[in-house]
């Protein structure tokens, strides 16, 4: 949950590492540190509690000895966000930073006290600190301090690490947390994820789990933790520019990514509709073989909103029976899902610990497992036996935009590549689905480039000044709703909850009085009148309603009008709206809207 840089190489290292953790700070912004070499040759540590900020003021006119140094950003797990329990950890001559949780860190601490070291910090850190200097003492070796410290640690980590002994060498692994390295000109990286050495680098490689990135004068060594044979590396460059993770004009990551949605969609479209013949090609989905009897979407937070809009979407077009599952509930269950099943497993990051969980249990079940993520070798990608890519690009805010929205094309997409692998339920309805789909970024972008802020700002007002607001939608628009509340808990930390329109009547109508403000989307044509006679429902209470509709599901004029569509298309105005009502409502509130209090971008454990 954390974020983690490495650095060795001919440039001052203080400087870039700061920079660097600039582009993570998403990961988290509790405290802050960094380690480096001082121009004695010593080791120098720099921690601040709280927001990046406070460590640059701290590190101002400082300078390191070019060569290796490290950095860290934290979102608490363990121990308060407090200074003490900042990284980078150290003990002697060794220097540590770690994403991740070590599940036996008390057992561990009770052996290392008995042994005589003495922590500093409630931290599951310095226990690994504390063993790999350990095994250090008897083996003079970093690398192999680090293998054997690992033998005796469970849990997830990605860790670099600095020795003060070894003061040309930087040393990295991990398992079950993310980390990457980067190869530039006579330096390398490691880090979290790309955008962190994007400025110095494109040539990435996802450093595969359970290996050694041992770096040193000679070079980069991979070194299998098991010690079987060293590993070649292979550096790939990745399609992103510097530019893509900075604002550029924006105030903030969000509103730039909110805009940036039409060329998610059109990206996540590139070179998957065969030209002339106007269908989809999902080559990545070669490996899976037939159509499946059942797909069962595995998910959390909004990549389990984009999953329901899967299921409605595929089984709209074809006769697969769709599940959606919780991915943290769904990886502890027996399964009782059909032979030949595919289990989807969708995660932004690539690297959400509940989802690949939940994707390894069905994979050691034996059924064909599928990834829908946006990063690029992410463990997910390495997982599944195929991986469909959204291709959204950078997402630096903390509450998903484009990604939710790449998501949507992606499940589209599948839709109706199952349609076609199925012999569609209805041809016609499946063709003009995919006409729908293609003109989707050009009528996005023209409806965002027309945007009413006024509008939404005075919609934003009442958000702000109603004591609960709730969502609801029928069909398509459920899943809109409950993506709408969780971005409106996520950044303005008001009480929202999102319902079904027809659960309205179940319990959630005692909530409704004046004051309460109830949001909803409505894009599902089919249901439109359902939904109407639950908004009445609603006024007939006292309770405020905004409604996102376009003209053919409005019987009066909308809160906020959406363009004419007869289809699904629908579903990405009403997100933009529904997107930027939480991100102006923020604003107005003068909350942080890139870094939300408690989130973080990638949850990386349990």
């Amino acid at each position: 949950m954390c974020g983690i840089i490495g650095y060795i190489g001919p440039e001052e290292p203080v400087s870039l590492v700061l920079e660097a953790l600039s582009r993570l700070e998403y990961r988290g912004y509790d405290s802050a540190g960094v380690a480096y070499f001082g121009k004695d040759g010593r080791i120098e540590v720099a921690r601040a509690s709280g927001k990046l900020s406070n460590l640059v003021a701290l590190c101002q006119g400082q300078e390191g000895r070019p060569g290796p140094a490290i950095g860290h950003i934290r979102w608490a797990t363990h121990g308060a966000p407090t200074e003490d329990n900042a990284h980078p950890h150290r003990s002697g001559p060794i220097v540590v930073v770690h994403n991740g949780i070590i599940e036996n860190d008390r057992e561990l601490r009770e052996c290392l006290t008995s042994e005589g070291f003495s922590f500093s910090s409630e931290t599951d850190t310095e226990v690994v600190a504390h063993l790999i200097h350990r095994y250090f003492r008897s083996t003079g070796n970093l690398s192999e301090s680090v293998r054997l410290a690992l033998r005796d640690v469970r849990g997830s980590y990605a860790l670099a690490v600095l020795c003060e002994d070894r003061p040309g060498e930087l040393v990295g692994v991990r398992r079950g947390a993310p980390l990457l390295l980067g190869e530039g000109d006579h330096s390398f990286f490691l880090a979290s994820d790309v955008p962190a050495f994007l400025k110095w680098t494109r040539k990435v490689m996802p450093l595969p789990p359970d290996v050694i990135a041992a770096i040193g004068p000679e070079g980069l060594a991979l070194l299998p933790v098991d010690g079987s044979v060293p590993l070649s590396p292979v550096f790939e460059e990745v399609p992103w520019d510097p530019v893509a993770a900075e604002k550029g004009h924006y105030r903030h990551f969000m509103e730039k990514e909110i805009f940036e949605g039409p060329r998610a969609i059109m990206d996540t479209l590139e070179g998957r509709i065969a030209p002339g013949h106007g269908r989809v090609m999902l080559s990545e989905l070669t490996r899976l073989g037939p159509s499946p009897p059942e797909i069962v979407f595995v998910a959390c937070g909004t990549s389990y909103h984009a999953s329901l809009l899967g299921r409605q979407l595929i089984e709209s077009l074809s006769d697969i029976p769709v599940r959606v599952e919780i991915a943290s509930e769904f990886r502890y269950r027996p399964l009782r899902i059909r032979k030949g099943a595919w289990v989807v497993g969708v995660t932004q990051s690539g690297e959400t610990a509940d989802t690949l969980g939940a994707l390894d249990h069905a994979r050691r079940e034996g059924y064909l497992t599928l990834a829908v993520t946006n990063v690029p070798g992410s463990s997910i990608t390495r997982e599944a036996e195929a991986t469909l890519l959204t291709r959204a690009g950078p997402e630096i805010g903390v509450a998903s935009t484009k990604a939710f929205v790449a998501q949507m094309t992606a499940v589209w997409l599948l839709a109706l590549h199952l349609a076609r692998r199925t012999g569609l339920r209805e041809e016609e309805g499946s063709r003009r689905s995919l006409e729908l789909l293609l003109r989707a970024p050009a009528r996005l972008e023209g409806f965002l480039g027309a945007i009413d802020l006024a509008a939404i700002d005075r919609l934003a007002e009442k958000v702000a000044s109603s004591r609960f607001v709730i969502f609801i939608g029928r069909g398509l628009d459920y899943p809109l709703a409950i993506e709408g509340a969780l971005k409106l808990k996520e950044i303005t930390y008001r009480p929202a909850d999102g319902y079904p329109g027809g659960e309205l009547k179940h319990g959630p109508i005692a909530l409704i009085e004046p004051g309460v403000l109830v949001v909803a989307p409505l894009v599902d044509l089919d249901l439109a009148a359902k939904e109407w006679s639950n908004i009445r429902e609603v006024e007939a209470r006292g309770g405020t309603v905004v409604t996102i509709a376009s003209p053919e599901s409005s019987p009066v004029a909308p809160s906020y009008p959406l363009p004419p569509t007869d289809g699904w298309e629908g579903m990405f105005f009403a997100t933009a709206v529904l997107q930027l009502l939480s991100y102006r409502t923020a604003v107005l509130m003068g909350n942080d809207v890139d870094q939300p209090r408690n989130l973080a971008k990638s949850v990386t454990v349990e």
